[in-house]
């Protein structure tokens, strides 16, 4: 670390006095209490009595080391840099430089909020899935002072000024109304539609095989009497129990939508998209719009017939707390109302474009593949009958061929489900049975095309098509293509990408002949980006299909003739299945 910062450090900042409460009791809530449970859970023997006493004298270390360390800890803003001074035995010393930080988030728990305090997490290109500075804790002004100069630089358009001591003075200026604000109603219908109720309830089964280990009357009366019901008849007994779970399920998923999402607000604003969220825990953070690399509009089976949605947006560099680089946009909205908030990220999208369904030969492979699990599911029944094992399992043999058209139904919705349209300066792709998941992508947000096939695809002529973006972790995927019709789209897709880049390319040199003129940032029209394109030689060739008429053309590998190799298309050749 250069001696100009570490001397800048020298009078830095400290964190608020009552972040070593806080410390405390994260280390009271780490160490001490599961030493009591613990403790607890073993009995009245020896080694439960002195368990809790030998784990909190460890706590005793811990809290001395947390002193220390608020004692020795410091940081500082400067015109272009955090400084960070921390550590007790091992000193560590960062600079992190302003123009790296992508987001800065405020949080308030319950407490915070009871003593007018916040957690201020700062996040930077690459930092993956943790915050590259944790402030824990601030004054709440303070906070948000220093989030405000930290995302100073990102705002040029913002009318935002800092002083020189790090305090921020906001100029008046019209209010822009949010994009999205929920209300409560909203928040509860977004917990009573989501597809976690399941889930939780496998969760609360899990924990109910513990609940004998607990040393508590209770359960071990509760207990006897379930498995006294259980005894009377134990297909009531597991119908029951699977209705009361998910029932659980559904309430807790309620619950938590209404803790994480009350109050939420969206907006966007010189170039950032701004959220404030959270009931215990208050969010606030923004992401520039320059990191969003695609969105993500996802229906599960009781929004679609409720006509709602939700919307996730793929980031660049990933958002701590948060994995593949995806976190939540609008936790629920009108599916009439999916093209705006889409508009108010994208500017020019359009969401509502009629999608192209895939190619029919990928409804029988579906129903194939689903044929073979249900089998797969029936064989045991069966072979449970035939052994005369489990005499239950074997009675349930032959009704479960009532199941047989289900493959067949499930083929179906997942052939729905499966669509792909290419707006002006746009990828669309969808897929899903359950939650159908759509995909809009950004042809200047591409990094890396592929063309896949299976070896059960190739037997039939198809083929998938990947897109791949800087947020890396899940990818847009137009699934069951025909393959000449796939290796179409990739080579559009492939122009498309080299015209984005050619216009990047043209507004950084218009951009630094504007400043370079004294003119600042200049406006570039459209016609001059459009000129420099047309001029490198880039042409979109759109692809000859109705947005109405499924992928079936006439890419048939059995019957399509090759097409001429000087028109642009090179003949495809595929096995006939």
């Amino acid at each position: 670390m250069p001696s100009e910062a570490a001397a800048a450090l020298a009078d830095g900042r400290r964190l608020h006095p009552l972040s070593l409460g806080f410390s405390a009791v994260t280390i009271a809530r780490k160490m001490v209490w599961p030493a009591l449970v613990g403790g607890f859970g073993l009995g009245d023997g020896e080694i439960a009595r002195m368990l809790p006493i030998f784990i909190a004298a460890l706590a005793v270390p811990a809290l001395i080391g947390a002193t220390l360390e608020y004692v020795l800890y410091r940081w500082r803003l400067t015109g272009d840099e955090l400084l960070l001074r921390s550590g007790v035995l091992s000193r560590r010393n960062r600079v992190i430089p302003l123009a790296r930080v992508q987001n800065v988030e405020v949080r308030q728990n319950v407490m915070h909020r009871v003593f007018g305090v916040a957690e201020l997490r700062v996040e930077t290109a690459g930092a993956g899935a943790e915050a590259e500075a944790v402030l824990s804790v601030l004054g709440l002004a303070e906070a948000q002072a220093a989030r405000v100069r930290l995302l100073a630089h990102r705002r040029a358009s913002a009318a935002i000024a800092v002083s020189a001591d790090g305090e921020a003075d906001a100029i008046e200026r019209p209010a822009v109304p949010p994009l999205a604000q929920l209300s409560t109603g909203d928040v509860l219908l977004a917990g009573a539609t989501a597809n976690e109720a399941g889930v939780i309830a496998a969760a609360l089964a899990g924990l109910l095989q513990f609940a004998d280990d607990l040393p508590l009357p209770f359960f071990e009366q509760v207990g006897d009497a379930v498995m006294g019901r259980a005894a009377e008849s134990w297909l009531v007994f597991g119908i029951g129990l699977v209705i009361l779970f998910l029932l659980l399920g559904w309430m807790i998923s309620i619950a938590g939508a209404v803790v994480r999402y009350h109050g939420f607000t969206l907006s966007v604003e010189g170039g950032e998209m701004r959220k404030r969220y959270g009931l215990l825990t208050v969010h606030e953070a923004s992401v520039p719009l320059e990191r969003v690399q695609a969105i993500r509009v996802e229906e599960s089976l009781p929004r679609r017939l409720l006509g709602l949605a939700s919307l996730s947006i793929e980031t660049a560099g990933g958002t701590p707390g948060q994995r593949g680089g995806a976190e939540a946009f609008v936790p629920i909205a009108r599916r009439a109302e999916v093209g705006r908030l889409v508009r108010g990220i994208f500017g020019d999208a359009d969401a509502d474009t009629p999608l192209r369904p895939v190619h029919p030969r990928a409804r029988m492979r579906l129903a194939i593949r689903y044929s073979v699990l249900l089998l797969l599911v029936w064989a045991p029944f069966w072979g449970a009958r035939w052994l005369d094992v489990q005499p239950l399992a074997g009675r349930l043999a032959p009704w479960l061929a009532v199941l047989l058209p289900l493959p067949w139904l499930a083929a179906g919705l997942a052939y729905r489900g499966r669509g792909w349209a290419l707006p002006p300066g746009y990828v669309m792709a969808r897929s899903g049975v359950m939650t159908r998941v759509t995909w809009i992508v950004p042809d200047r947000k591409l990094q890396t095309l592929h063309l896949r096939a299976t070896p059960f695809q190739r037997r039939r002529g198809l083929a998938t098509v990947v897109v791949d973006t800087a947020a890396g972790g899940r990818q847009a995927a137009i699934i069951d293509l025909g393959e000449p019709t796939a290796r179409r789209l990739l080579e559009e897709l492939t122009d498309r990408i080299r015209a984005a880049t050619q216009l990047r390319a043209a507004e950084r040199i218009a951009r630094t002949a504007g400043q370079a003129a004294g003119q600042g940032d200049a406006n570039l029209d459209v016609e001059r980006g459009s000129s420099f394109v047309a001029a490198a030689g880039v042409a979109e060739r759109p692809l000859d299909a109705s947005p109405a008429t499924p992928d079936s053309g006439n890419d048939d590998p059995r019957t399509k003739a090759p097409e001429p190799v000087g028109e642009g298309h090179p003949a495809d050749s595929v096995d006939a299945a």
